[in-house]
């Protein structure tokens, strides 16, 4: 069976919780570092991180992106998309292939 995670602000990530989604509210990049962490360690398949906090760790994604299985998304909070995710795949095709290639 899958698992599935979510991290971001408490009024974002709540929403998860309603479909079984286990959800962590975290308001700092230190705590979503630690966090992001121990979820790769327990093997989860996926977690979404609100871009507000994925913008402030977007060089650790990428890493984590490249050496583990568990599959990071990006998703935009009330305040809509600022890049975030297409930086974090820019900086890990680059990370890759050792070339910018985006």
């Amino acid at each position: 069976m899958s698992s599935i995670a979510v991290i971001g602000k408490s009024d974002i990530v709540s929403v998860f919780s309603a479909f079984g989604i286990s959800a962590f509210p975290i308001d700092n990049s230190e705590d979503a570092v630690l966090k992001l962490n121990e979820l790769v360690s327990l093997n989860t398949d996926v977690v979404f991180i609100t871009e507000e906090l994925a913008g402030q760790i977007i060089h650790i994604i990428s890493e984590i992106n490249i050496k583990s299985q568990t599959s990071i998304t990006v998703i935009p909070d009330h305040k809509g998309s600022k890049g975030v995710a297409a930086a974090i795949i820019k900086d890990t095709v680059k990370e890759a292939i050792g070339m910018d290639i985006i």
